[in-house]
């Protein structure tokens, strides 16, 4: 082979690898740049459905969570002092006193601790009899002074005798009991410890101890009756209310002393209990020492509050006002029965945690193992145009309801705010004028009789108005609750119109009112509800008067016509614009005109009236010209056509 031959030979050699390596580089380094593009891609993806998880997951559990705090609003409202459902995922709602939360427990006794010869023993902080008195002081010293247990006894019994209050038995009991058991009375003092653990499981000592503790103690030491015993331990610990942590550690210790079978469940309740209950007890602490980290509930405009997580399940924390006027109280929401299955909150950073974000303090979620771990694998192109597109009209939709849902929201907010202010200043209103002329009368500064029977009149006339707005309240809080019922009976119409028209004499003329009665004669009679019919006519008579303007005259004519029998109200004030009379009947709603600013109203007088009316089958029809006035007809189908 000569050298042209060689460099021919290597030329081509050179142009094959050149052929194949360039080509399988290029492919190669498409692969790695598409691979790397790819893993890119997947983490990117990863990291967004990450971010839309933890955005779907506030979304929910904010929502969850508002829900929870408008239904107790609601419970604290309408059910003052009911105890929460037991598969509520509320754990406790504690009320504020000067920056202090009370805790849950405190509240069930009101005792105090007598100092005796170095035995505790509980009295009543009040009503406590002198007898009572006198023979447990006597019976004390007998025991521990001069160390004569059968006269201990006797004057325990005789303190027994007097007792008028569960504190006062109980004390004698326990007493006695101690005192039969030194004598060497034995049989009667199981007996008297059996009576003490069966009355006296609620009556607490100056610990927040139930005295039935102290007997069952006995009852142990005396190794006998311990299935009594044993059940009022389980019964103590399943009754489902707030120890206190003494209470709590006492029905552990008598747990201990009891067989293993027995104990062992209660135990374990038991430990969850104390477990809560000092989480508590540090919750407390940690809001007296830094009352910064919850946001007080605004007065004025109210809205979503931030939830701080606390204790290592961990609860969820706020501060909820029932009303404006009301203090706050303290909720506490469990984390575990807010949120789906898998996923954890913890109140601390965590590895794998990220934060929940706004609305949330010291809040983090910690995700399932593998629960992203799908979303590094990138699908076709296709596929990811087809995914975008879904998403962003997912998310299109959602920002759609949830701008809808927040719209609504805040009209609700506003119109529960003015409703507050409203229902505060027409409860202002009939208070002060009580107030003045109690005062005038406290005072002698009436001046005559005469005038001391108007002063009357009018603080029992003011009283009624504030009865009426009160009840109105309470009625549509029943009927927002499906809770309102109607008795009825024979009702003649003329006889509920002439009644409210009689209820409502003296306040017509005390503001320059004349009220014309006028009937047809025909009496007409059906099944009705007579208060709830003349509740009726009364908010339409008080608005008659609201919205007279500067006339002095309304009109009340009742008959029969078009088989119905039918009571008009009319007035000749300022009237009602077209567009607003189709919602005049909607709870809260007010008409906004420069006429109407200056009289205060609760927007709820009409909504009553015709759920009161519709409950009868009946209807109520409104005619209205701006500046002529307004009639409203009250209308019932009388039997042949109901």
């Amino acid at each position: 082979m000569n050298l042209a031959d060689h460099r021919r030979r290597s030329r081509r050699t050179g142009l094959l690898l050149a052929a194949i390596l360039i080509p399988t580089a290029v492919v190669i380094l498409l692969v790695f740049r598409v691979a790397r593009q790819e893993r890119e891609l997947g983490e990117r993806r990863a990291a967004d459905v990450r971010r839309e998880a933890l955005e779907q997951l506030r979304r929910e559990l904010t929502a969850r969570l508002q829900a929870l705090r408008l239904e107790e609003v609601n419970r604290l409202i309408g059910e003052s002092g009911t105890r929460l459902p037991p598969d509520s995922p509320i754990v406790f709602v504690a009320p504020m006193a000067q920056d202090t939360m009370v805790l849950p427990w405190e509240g069930r006794g009101a005792w105090t601790q007598l100092a005796t010869s170095g035995e505790q023993r509980v009295a009543s902080s009040e009503n406590t009899s002198a007898d009572f008195l006198r023979y447990q002081h006597e019976g004390e010293s007998l025991e521990f002074q001069r160390h004569d247990a059968a006269g201990a006894a006797a004057s325990y019994q005789r303190a027994l005798a007097t007792a008028r209050t569960p504190l006062e038995r109980c004390t004698a009991r326990i007493s006695l009991a101690r005192g039969y058991l030194k004598a060497g009375m034995t049989i009667q003092a199981e007996s008297t410890d059996r009576d003490t653990l069966a009355h006296c499981s609620d009556v607490l000592d100056a610990d927040g101890v139930p005295i039935a503790v102290y007997a069952a103690e006995r009852l142990l030491d005396g190794g006998r009756h311990h299935a009594s015993v044993a059940n009022y331990v389980v019964h103590a610990v399943n009754r489902g209310h707030w120890p206190s942590p003494n209470e709590a550690h006492a029905l552990e210790s008598l747990l201990r002393r009891m067989p293993g079978a027995v104990a062992a469940e209660p135990l374990r309740r038991l430990a969850v209990t104390i477990h809560d209950v000092e989480q508590v007890v540090a919750l407390a602490k940690d809001l007296q020492a830094h009352p910064e980290r919850l946001q007080r509930a605004s007065r004025t405009a109210p809205g979503d509050l931030p939830w701080m997580g606390y204790g290592d399940e961990p609860w969820l924390v706020t501060l909820v006002s029932p009303t404006s006027f009301a203090a706050p109280v303290v909720m506490a929401v469990s984390s575990r029965r807010s949120v789906p299955a898998g996923i954890t909150l913890r109140a601390a950073p965590a590895t794998a945690a990220v934060p929940m974000g706004d609305g949330f303090v010291n809040l983090y979620v910690q995700w399932p193992d593998g629960r992203f771990a799908e979303q590094a694998a990138g699908p076709a192109a296709a596929v990811y145009g087809a995914l975008l597109f879904v998403l962003l009209g997912a998310v299109l939709l959602s920002g759609y309801f949830l701008l809808r849902d927040v719209h609504r929201e805040s009209d609700t907010a506003l119109m529960r705010s003015s409703f507050v202010a409203s229902v505060s200043h027409e409860l202002k209103t009939p208070l002060t004028s009580i107030r003045a002329h109690a005062e005038t009368l406290l005072l002698g500064r009436a001046g005559n009789a005469a005038t001391t029977a108007e002063y009357l009149r009018t603080i029992m006339s003011e009283s009624e108005r504030l009865e009426r707005l009160v009840q109105s309240v309470l009625e549509f809080s029943r009927i927002e609750q499906g809770r309102k019922t109607y008795r009825m009976q024979a009702t003649g119409l003329e006889d509920v119109a002439r009644a409210a028209a009689r209820t409502m004499e003296y306040p017509l003329a005390q503001l320059g009112f004349t009220l014309t009665i006028a009937s047809d004669g025909t009496a007409p009679t059906f099944s009705g509800d007579p208060e709830a019919l003349t509740q009726a006519i009364l908010n339409l008579l008080s608005n008659a008067m609201k919205y007279s303007g500067g006339s002095r005259h309304i009109e009340m004519r009742i008959g029969t016509r078009d088989h119905e029998a039918f009571v008009d109200v009319v007035d000749h004030g300022i009237g009602i614009p077209r567009d607003d009379q189709s919602r005049i009947f909607e709870r809260f709603h007010r008409v906004q005109t420069a006429e109407t600013a200056g009289i205060a109203g609760a927007g709820l007088g009409l909504a009553l009236a015709l759920h009161a009316v519709e409950a009868h089958r009946g209807r109520i029809a409104v005619v209205s010209d701006v500046g002529r006035g307004s009639t409203f007809s009250v209308c019932i189908p009388l039997p042949a056509e109901a």
